[in-house]
């Protein structure tokens, strides 16, 4: 049975910034560790340890994404492989997407990972049903704890996957394995999965870097609207628009205070300062350090050495109950206003473990 090296201990319970190699060198000036994702990965994390990063950087060839995406039974590149170990590793595998009840597929990564030695994590690009099916759970989860290799599991939908009740019930359920799982492409829901057991988890730059858009319909029409700049709100534990985020603080005079940051980038402001920068860059940029500073507090807060697993899962759990509670009170100011799903998914399905009776 491997040794679980290929996690290290910088790697665990850390969370990472995925990006693009275009916007890797901002975002390893704040954040606690890089996803690299593209074919560019490997270069960029190349030259970022020859320049002295040395916080977790792994990279992700994120071959499965896109109308030509690979499938699971694809190889894996011999030189990617290579090069992310002459980087010391832990070494991603560019594995193809596991398709809906593609169990040769599954196993066939899981497999060539074991082969591979004990530095290397399968990556497990999912179709959502492995883990919202029961049955296909079922055989994830068995095919998972055989071969004990590493997983980065990176989820499928057309918008947040973890919004999905039976879905974020089945990477509890994976988290419960004890194979180390890191959790690739996600929002805000990548600080509950680190407290409910992640090794690691991604938080997406962008929207396309927070899950696997599903494969395209031959007759689908090629892009679609832009997605505006968002900025993480605490006490919503949301990403939300700066444009919705201005609307709100006007509408909320009794929650002035919860708009107030103090941030770096803010500096004690409302965040309705984001919605007033014109400049797109600009405002994308202030928008971003804004996001990964305040995302890194929550982590550090949610995660303190002095707290246990219990405590955790209960402190994350609170933090979504209450900012249900402050979606529910804006909304009754803005009548357009919806709380995202993954706060009632999370709030839905978790349940605190029995008080230990001596």
């Amino acid at each position: 049975m491997p040794s679980f090296r290929g996690i290290d201990d910088p790697l665990e319970g850390a969370l990472l910034v995925q990006c693009t190699p275009g916007q890797a060198a901002r975002a390893v000036e704040l954040a606690g560790g890089l996803v690299v994702s593209g074919a560019g990965a490997v270069a960029e994390v190349e030259r970022l340890r020859q320049g002295g990063v040395d916080v977790p950087l792994l990279c992700d060839a994120q071959r499965y994404t896109g109308r030509r995406r690979a499938f699971a039974g694809a190889e894996f590149s011999t030189q990617w492989l290579a090069v992310q170990r002459r980087l010391g590793g832990p070494v991603l595998t560019d594995s193809g997407y596991v398709g809906k009840r593609d169990i040769r597929g599954l196993r066939s990564i899981l497999r060539r990972a074991l082969r591979l030695g004990d530095d290397v994590v399968a990556v497990l690009p999912l179709h959502s049903d492995w883990l919202k099916d029961p049955q296909d759970r079922d055989a994830l989860l068995r095919e998972v704890s055989f071969a004990r290799v590493p997983v980065a599991v990176a989820l499928e939908h057309s918008a947040d996957p973890l919004g999905v009740q039976q879905v974020l019930r089945g990477l509890l359920l994976l988290l419960a394995t004890g194979v180390p799982v890191v959790l690739l492409r996600s929002d805000v829901s990548a600080i509950g999965a680190l407290c409910h057991g992640a090794h690691a988890a991604a938080v997406g730059t962008t929207t396309s870097l927070r899950h696997i858009y599903p494969m395209p319909k031959p007759d689908a029409g090629g892009g679609g609207r832009r997605a505006g700049v968002a900025v993480f709100v605490p006490h919503c534990l949301s990403y939300l628009g700066v444009d919705k985020v201005a609307g709100a603080v006007q509408r909320t005079p009794d929650m002035s205070h919860l708009w107030v940051c103090e941030c770096t980038a803010c500096a004690g402001r409302t965040m309705d300062h984001f919605a007033t920068i014109r400049d797109e860059a600009t405002r994308t940029d202030v928008a971003f350090r804004h996001s990964v500073e305040l995302l890194h507090q929550l982590r550090d807060e949610l995660l303190a050495p002095h707290l246990d697993e219990a405590d955790r899962e209960l402190a994350w759990h609170e933090r979504c109950k209450a900012a249900a509670w402050h979606h529910t009170e804006i909304g009754a100011q803005l009548f357009d206003w919806r709380p995202p799903n993954f706060l009632t998914a999370w709030r839905k399905v978790w349940r605190p473990a029995p008080a230990h009776r001596p």
